[in-house]
């Protein structure tokens, strides 16, 4: 029987990243198990009949020699094979670049012009970028692109499926920008502007920036500075555009969140 792959294992899960198994998103636990690092009933919710179907044994942790990022990206390199780079270029606010080995795209990602080919993403000095990245970025190819954005604004909460994502957005994105700007909006301001930020005439915060992450998934930062005679600390709060699950999924959004914070806190 054939290696089953993370897509397969997803599909047996709820898809609702509880977080019941230990990991924050049910990506993240079928990976896990397929790499041996956890058992398959550690998820309560999984279809145990489907994984005996796939070969794998709910009771035991599988001993598959796999690295996540590769297998992941091999099964994604897999899923847009076939994908015209041309055809939905212009839907992923890409421009297309010819080459002797076939159409590539070439778009802005936090601030960096990334190459995108069927086989490979770099950036336009050629160097790989971080596989969490090109994982995000071929999830963003291979949802293609569906329309134009709203402009209208929203917290990650009015997404459905949404609610265990939330706090990991508060987290790991919003409570650390806080926490690592405090007070000092010039600095924010100032390493925002390296990621092509621009700042909002209408704000209801101290400031507000929109930040082209990619060309169809811009964020919000709304930040408000530590006050210390007020006796109040720094908040931020992201949001998206209302149609930001016709270009990425739920985790995928979070994580580009996660990478901006990142970027600006380097």
């Amino acid at each position: 029987m054939k290696q089953p792959t993370v897509f397969e294992i997803i599909n047996l899960t709820p898809k609702n990243n509880c977080e019941k198994c230990g990991y924050k998103t049910c990506m993240a636990f079928a990976v896990a198990l397929l790499t041996g690092k956890i058992k398959a009933e550690k998820c309560p919710y999984i279809k145990l009949e489907g994984l005996k179907n796939l070969g794998l044994n709910s009771a035991t942790k599988q001993k598959l020699s796999i690295d996540p990022d590769t297998a992941l990206l091999k099964e994604l390199k897999s899923k847009i094979s076939n994908v015209n780079l041309e055809k939905i270029a212009k839907d992923l606010g890409a421009n297309i670049i010819k080459t002797k080995e076939g159409v590539n795209l070439k778009l802005l990602y936090l601030g960096e012009n990334i190459i995108i080919s069927h086989n490979s993403i770099t950036r336009e000095d050629l160097k790989e970028l971080d596989p969490r990245d090109q994982i995000l970025l071929y999830n963003y190819v291979y949802f293609g692109g569906k329309g134009e954005l709203s402009g209208q604004w929203v917290g990650l909460e009015s997404f459905p499926n949404s609610i265990s994502k939330v706090n990991t957005l508060k987290k790991y994105t919003e409570d650390k920008l806080a926490q690592y700007f405090g007070d000092n909006i010039d600095e924010l301001y100032k390493k925002a502007k390296k990621l092509m930020a621009q700042k909002l005439r209408v704000c209801h915060a101290d400031i507000c920036l929109e930040i082209p992450a990619l060309p169809k998934v811009p964020l919000q930062i709304h930040f408000w500075g530590k006050d210390i005679e007020e006796g109040f600390d720094a908040q931020v709060k992201i949001l998206f555009d209302s149609r930001a699950i016709k270009f990425l999924d739920i985790e995928s959004l979070v994580f580009t969140a996660e990478r901006m914070a990142e970027k600006l806190m380097g």
